[in-house]
């Protein structure tokens, strides 16, 4: 059977606030998104169940899986980073540090194989790591079929406002985004529609949608 998924945006980065925000490389999160963590923390009723935890690679998506699910560290649990749950522009911001940065900051905390031997070009931003609604929507659905494959019941997977819109579908051919920005340190609960095959969909649960504001877009 395949996992549940709760799927995070990052809390609050440093480009979440900065004017021309966009210029930071690969930020950290603020004070504010530090305390956005410890309230997710302190409000995600799954910890004891959590078998895996995913990250993009990006300091502010780590930093956010360490402290918003400190519980499943505490157990041991590494943090797997994930180039294929990265942010989808080439902007500074959105653009991967190098893994001896990241084993820097982070230590013995990720495992960095993915990054490292996997998917080696994504810092570029290029190819399916690319901006383009094709190369998201692709990207999108192979971090999904992977996430389904895994033999763990409950999988969390700290990702991005912009390409969470990918990741569960309500993003269209054309890249446009079909409902309202996701929050930083917002979690959403999933699980995968096994009639979709290989486009691996996810359902978000009932109990997700009353943790959550409406997803309707602002007029």
């Amino acid at each position: 059977m395949p996992p549940i998924l709760h799927l995070v945006r990052h809390a609050e980065g440093w480009h979440n606030i900065a004017d021309h925000g966009e210029d930071i490389h690969d930020p950290f999160l603020t004070p504010h998104g530090e305390e956005q963590c410890k309230n997710l923390r302190e409000g995600f009723p799954y910890h004891d169940d959590i078998e895996l935890l995913l990250a993009s690679p990006m300091k502010r998506t780590i930093q956010t899986c360490r402290l918003a699910f400190k519980p499943v560290v505490d157990r041991g649990q590494q943090i797997l980073l994930m180039p294929l749950a990265q942010e989808s522009s080439r902007t500074q911001m959105d653009t991967g540090s190098t893994i001896g940065q990241i084993e820097e900051a982070f230590g013995d905390l990720v495992d960095i194989h993915r990054a490292a031997e996997v998917h080696p070009h994504w810092t570029k931003n290029v190819g399916r790591f690319g901006p383009d609604a094709e190369a998201q929507i692709g990207r999108a659905r192979e971090l999904r079929q992977f996430i389904r494959a895994r033999p763990e019941k409950h999988v969390v997977l700290v990702s991005h406002g912009a390409f969470a819109h990918a990741i569960t579908g309500n993003f269209t051919k054309d890249g446009k985004e079909t409902t309202r920005m996701w929050e930083n340190a917002e979690c959403r609960t999933y699980t995968f529609d096994e009639s979709s095959e290989d486009e691996a969909k996810i359902i978000e649960t009932e109990d997700s949608k009353g943790r959550r504001p409406s997803l309707r877009l602002k007029s």
